[in-house]
């Protein structure tokens, strides 16, 4: 077999793996709640080799509109009762029995028989399936030509005196790993190969901006003070003298050359405004994608729209005009409460994202200036989405779990903590829930600080502390601000979505759950467990621990939502993939596609080891953010 064909097999392998756990995860089509537990293979097996994967549970499920499903599976305590177990996965219909051993010939099967309009929507997923494979081969070769050029490097990249290096070097490795529960993460819809690699993080592309001239009267901006490097009309192949009645805006270049002449078209625009035939100013894509490092000026990212989907084929990478407005107030909250709160301030860093524009409202025709705070400049700067990314480095403090390579967290622990990695795991606990555990119960915040928008800052004999950027979509408890801190309210009290507002505080505690614990802090844990830095019952203790201790340090608060958190069985868990893929909104109701829930994660905080048997999840555990 080449290599290209092992390629596409393990990819066919992996795709399969997350897809089966994800819809075991999300009970979509009811595929565990009216699954039956079979403690051998069905009998519709007889003739196909599944003796490779040795002896064990099945589910089977008899009531799907394609037929019935038998999927190899064993009990889980992370996230879901059952986790697939690798092996084929079976099904019987009018045709017969059939063997899948592909997620997108298995998506494709789960979408017979439904209503045309659930049907296209597994057609479409099926086809996102086949486009991660794709991009899962080509990234996985990018992350070896990538490891190979920092060994060949005399100096580590992550000791380059340039804190940019060090950035963009923590942000490629954090690229290569996949979203912990999106099964399909690695797919950047809308983009193929050719563009994967022109503008993907993975790839370590530079890129120039191209621009165009609208009129005046349709730009809005919320800061009219542009920055020096912004080009002037001549830089972009302009007439000067159109800076009279126009203002230049900045725009990606894969928009530039796919669906900006369409919209442009449609909206009215094509005879309005000016493409300018130059590209300016240099960029670097970061792990958004779509937010750019200026390459001359790495303090300042500038956050484009792109018409390409990611975690869910409804989640468009646009930019609202509201989100400008909204997000800078925000910021101005988060950093007034970090001002006048003594356990926060110090400890939590935000950056500047004031400065935004559009024209006409239109979502493809805007941008967002973010700046970095100074702080940066002498620290090392990485997402939590890569404390867990494989490095090209090795490290010492090695167990005999990790003979294979580091991964950052324990290149960070060496670096910083004299290669105590549980050192390093109790600073980052206690940082995380010093700052969310306030923000919620103290000034009703809870904020989408998601693994990739929250970034560490760490400095040699400095107490690490937590950047936070692009805050626009967080939830607000209206009466907690309103009563308790009516100068902070006033800062935010003209904020556009409403959908931030919630009136019940259940919306906090669903933020905090499916963010800061199973996002930010669960995957680290479980890494941590696989690879020999300490027993899973133990390290969940190092974050009940770190709860304790902040809930502790502040007696004032009402704790009693956070320490029931300990004790119940069942946790909520965000159902990307029924709310952004295979469901209508109007089917699921989700206000908010990222923020719609089912009660079915096992718990991971609670003390006493969770025995995974199988009990169905109820019909009424689906439901969006109150």
């Amino acid at each position: 077999m080449t290599d290209n064909a092992t390629a596409r097999v393990e990819a066919h392998r992996y795709m399969l793996e997350r897809v089966v756990n994800a819809l075991l995860r999300e009970n979509v089509q009811g595929i565990t709640q009216h699954a039956r537990v079979m403690n051998g293979a069905p009998n519709a097996s007889n003739g196909r080799d599944i003796d490779s994967i040795g002896p064990g549970r099945w589910l089977e499920i008899t009531t799907l509109p394609s037929g019935t499903l038998w999927l190899p599976v064993a009990p889980e305590r992370f996230m879901q009762r059952w986790r697939y177990r690798q092996g084929p996965v079976l099904a019987v219909d009018t045709e017969g029995v059939k063997t899948f051993t592909d997620a997108a010939s298995l998506v494709d099967w789960l979408g017979e028989g439904l209503a045309a309009e659930s049907r296209e929507y597994y057609q479409a997923f099926a086809d996102e399936c086949r486009q991660a494979e794709c991009q899962r081969v080509a990234c996985r070769q990018a992350q070896r030509d990538y490891f190979t050029r920092c060994q060949d490097q005399e100096t580590p990249r992550f000791l380059s005196n340039d804190w940019w290096t060090r950035f963009i070097h923590y942000d490629c490795l954090a690229s290569f790993v996949d979203h912990p529960y999106y099964p399909t993460a690695r797919a950047k819809l809308g983009f193929d190969a050719a563009a994967l690699e022109r503008f993907a993080p993975e790839f370590q592309p530079r890129f120039k901006l191209r621009w165009l001239a609208a009129p005046k009267a349709l730009f809005r901006l919320s800061d009219t003070a542009l920055p020096d490097w912004w080009p002037n009309f001549k830089q972009v192949g302009l007439e000067n003298d159109l800076a009279i009645d126009h203002q230049l805006l900045p725009v990606h270049p894969f928009l530039w050359t796919s669906d900006l002449d369409l919209m442009l078209q449609e909206t009215g625009l094509s005879e309005t405004v000016i493409k300018g035939p130059l590209e300016a100013v240099e960029v670097q894509p970061t792990l958004s994608v779509r937010s750019l490092m200026l390459t001359e000026h790495p303090a300042t990212h500038v956050k484009l729209p792109l018409t390409i989907r990611t975690l869910g084929s409804r989640n468009i990478r646009t930019i609202k005009p509201s989100t400008i407005a909204d997000g800078h107030r925000v910021q101005c909250l988060l950093g007034t409460i970090a001002d006048q709160d003594e356990r926060i301030g110090g400890r939590l860093l935000l950056t500047d994202e004031h400065q935004g524009g559009h024209v006409a409202k239109q979502p493809l025709l805007g941008f967002i200036l973010r700046r970095y705070p100074k702080e940066v400049e002498a620290a090392t700067i990485v997402s939590v989405a890569g404390l867990i990314a494989p490095s090209p480095y090795a490290v010492r403090n090695k167990t005999p779990n990790s003979a294979n390579g580091s991964v950052v967290y324990t290149e960070l622990a060496e670096r910083f903590y004299n290669a105590d990695v549980r050192g390093f795991l109790r600073e980052y606990l206690r940082l995380t829930f010093d700052i969310h555990l306030a923000l919620w119960l103290r000034y009703g915040v809870a904020l989408e600080s998601n693994q990739q928008n929250s970034m560490l800052l760490l400095s040699e004999g400095e107490e690490m502390r937590l950047l936070l950027k692009d805050n626009d979509a967080p939830r607000l408890h209206r009466a907690s601000l309103e009563s308790r801190w009516p100068a902070l309210y006033r800062l935010v009290e003209t904020i556009e979505d409403q959908r931030i507002w919630c009136e019940s505080p259940q919306a906090l505690e669903q933020m905090f759950v499916t963010i800061t614990l199973q996002l930010n802090v669960a995957p680290l844990i479980e890494h941590m467990a696989a690879h020999g830095y300490g027993e899973r019952t133990d390290l969940y203790g190092e974050v009940r621990q770190a709860m304790t201790e902040s809930l502790d340090a502040m007696p004032s608060e009402d704790g009693s939502r956070v320490t029931r958190l300990f004790e119940c069985d069942i946790l909520d868990a965000k159902y990307l993939l029924t709310a952004g893929t295979l469901t209508s909104k109007s089917t699921t109701g989700a206000k908010d596609i990222n923020k719609f829930y089912g009660k079915t994660a096992p718990n991971f905080l609670k003390e006493t080891t969770f025995e995974a048997e199988f009990t169905p999840p109820s019909d009424t555990s689906l439901r969006g953010s109150p």
